[in-house]
């Protein structure tokens, strides 16, 4: 995976593993307190909106963390394949492909948009 601020500098999938592990922490303090929460409806009699608090205090943290952590697995592999082909493409000794022009305008070809967008055609 490269970095934030610098894309040759490459961060180790620890990383990645040490932030999903900390917002899994804090998922499961959620889901923590929405069960101590369905406690106290139990508590005062409120058995119908106990039993939603307790549904939602495990399902709704257990899948945003499962949808993180797929999407996490996702970007590792997708960085992993990345770096695979730009070794095995060295090691041909090829030349990088060049892109394809990303849009033409005024028979001005741009490879890819700027910072404000593409350039788009003047009106006269």
């Amino acid at each position: 995976m490269r970095g934030l601020w610098d894309n040759e500098k490459t961060l180790p999938p620890a990383l990645l593993r040490s932030a999903l592990a900390m917002v899994g922490a804090f998922l499961a303090l959620c889901a923590a307190v929405m069960l101590l929460i369905a406690v106290a409806s139990v508590a005062a009699g409120n058995y119908a909106a106990a039993a939603m608090q307790v549904a939602a205090g495990i399902a709704l943290p257990l899948g945003i963390w499962l949808g993180l952590r797929m999407l996490a697995d996702m970007l590792s592999i997708l960085h992993r394949a990345h770096d695979r082909l730009a070794a095995i493409e060295q090691l041909a000794g090829g030349a990088p492909a060049e892109p394809q022009p990303a849009f033409t305008a005024n028979g001005q070809t741009t490879t890819r948009a700027g910072d404000n967008g593409p350039a788009h055609p003047t009106e006269d």
